[in-house]
């Protein structure tokens, strides 16, 4: 199950790219999510990274099954009040990358490391915190993460409004958080990346919400 899930996070969120909206005190969705110096060395930033009008047309014709469901959970995400959003893909080469493209590849099953982030901003903090606890934003919601132990709340070192789920299978490791704070919704998943090192991700991203 927990495979399944994080094929899906990562399916999704590194198509769901909207940048260029500012926050409340000059906090951009852009700027929340995760930066190069949060990550450990050598990791590279991928370039599917961007905007989420212009992912949906580039993939319109290699991939026009991601298009057309892409484009429909940014419509739903704005139905629930979203007003931008912006995802930060990283991995360990540029080859990871262009693979990572692919629609025929299995990210769910990378032994490599990878980090998905997707950072999504709503009119006011009320309209966040109700999607946080009863929305499902872009096929995701915190009792998707309870299918395995997880923790919540303060204990996570993120917010009340949180829940990280951190857990090995064979030879690979998970770390997902999903969080709100103040207007600010954010989707983590780091995989194959110590869980301390993994926890410093979260934390700095969390710090950068003013």
């Amino acid at each position: 199950m927990l495979k399944v899930w994080v094929l899906l996070l990562v399916g999704v969120l590194f198509a769901v790219a909207c940048g260029g909206s500012s926050g409340g005190q000059g906090t951009t969705v852009s700027n929340v999510a995760v930066q190069p110096a949060d990550l450990p060395s050598g990791m590279v930033r991928c370039n599917l990274s961007g905007n989420i009008e212009d992912f949906i047309k580039s993939e319109q014709s290699p991939d026009p099954n991601t298009s057309k469901s892409v484009s429909g959970y940014w419509q739903d995400a704005q139905k629930s009040g979203a007003k931008a959003a912006y995802a930060a893909i990283y991995t360990d080469s540029q080859a990871r990358c262009a693979a990572i493209k692919d629609p025929s590849t299995d990210v769910g099953t990378a032994t490599y490391k990878l980090v998905v982030n997707f950072v999504v901003q709503f009119k006011d903090e009320k309209t966040a915190a109700d999607a946080y606890t009863n929305k499902s934003i872009f096929g995701f919601s915190p009792s998707q993460l309870r299918s395995a132990p997880t923790i919540e709340g303060t204990k996570t070192g993120l917010t009340a409004n949180s829940i990280v789920l951190n857990q090995s299978i064979a030879s690979q490791s998970f770390y997902i958080a999903e969080w709100q704070n103040k207007a600010f919704m954010v989707i983590l998943a780091v995989l194959n990346i110590d869980p301390e090192a993994s926890k410093k991700v979260s934390t700095l991203e969390n710090g950068r919400i003013k």
